[in-house]
C-alpha cells in the first residue's frame, strides 16, 4: 500500500513538475527580460569634452552621462549601460565590454577630470567674455572718437566757412566804400570845376 502511495507521488511529482524550481524560473527570466532602466534624460545634455581622456562628459544632468564613439554610457550605483540615444533604450553591459578608454578611469576620477575641464572651460568663457567686453568698449571708444573727430572737422569747417562770409561781408564793405570815396571824389571835384567855371565868368 505505502509503496503504491509513494509511486502515485512519484508519478504526480514527474507530471507536474517541481513547482519550487519552476517559479525560481520563473523569477529570474522576469528579473532578466523585465532589466532595461528608465533613465529619465528630457533634453539632450551639454557635454564637456575631455582631449586628455578621449571623451566627453555630462555636466547640469542628473546623471553621468559618458559619450564616446557616437555611444553612450551611463555608470549607476555601480553598474554600466549602454545607448545608442541618451534617451535610451538602456542595456546592461558587463565593465569588461567598456571601451578601453573609458574602462581605464574610476567613475570618481572621471567626474573629477570632468569638473576640473568644466571649470577651465568656465574661466575660457569668462576670459572670452571679458575680452569681447574690451573689445565692445574699444570699438565703441573708436566709434566715439571718430564721431568727435567728425564734429571737430564740422566745427572747423562752420568756422572757416564764417570767417569766409565774414571776409566776404567785409570785403563788400570795403569795396562799397572805396566806390563810396570815389564818388565823393568826383563830386569834389566837380563842385571845384563849377566854381572854377563861375569864378572865370
Amino acid at each position: 500500500m505505502k509503496k503504491t502511495i509513494w509511486l502515485a507521488a512519484g508519478i504526480t511529482g514527474m507530471l507536474l513538475g517541481n513547482p519550487a524550481a519552476d517559479a525560481k524560473a520563473a523569477v529570474n527570466v522576469s528579473i532578466g527580460t523585465s532589466h532595461r532602466p528608465s533613465f529619465v534624460i528630457s533634453s539632450r545634455p551639454n557635454f564637456v569634452n575631455l582631449p586628455d581622456q578621449g571623451f566627453s562628459v555630462s555636466v547640469g544632468s542628473p546623471y553621468d552621462i559618458i559619450e564616446y564613439g557616437n555611444m553612450y554610457y551611463i555608470n549607476q550605483n555601480g553598474l554600466w549601460y549602454r545607448s545608442s540615444d541618451y534617451r535610451g533604450p538602456w542595456i546592461n553591459i558587463r565593465s569588461n565590454k567598456l571601451p578601453s578608454r573609458i574602462r581605464r578611469h574610476r567613475m570618481d576620477d572621471i567626474r573629477r577630470y570632468r569638473d576640473t575641464e568644466y571649470r577651465r572651460h568656465e574661466n575660457r568663457n569668462i576670459e572670452q567674455q571679458r575680452n569681447d567686453e574690451s573689445n565692445r568698449r574699444n570699438l565703441e571708444q573708436q566709434r566715439s572718437d571718430e564721431s568727435n573727430r567728425r564734429n571737430l572737422e564740422q566745427q572747423r569747417s562752420d568756422e572757416s566757412n564764417r570767417r569766409n562770409l565774414e571776409q566776404q561781408r567785409s570785403d563788400e564793405d570795403n569795396k562799397r566804400k572805396l566806390e563810396q570815396q570815389r564818388s565823393d571824389e568826383n563830386n569834389r571835384r566837380r563842385l571845384e570845376q563849377q566854381r572854377s567855371d563861375q569864378n572865370r565868368k
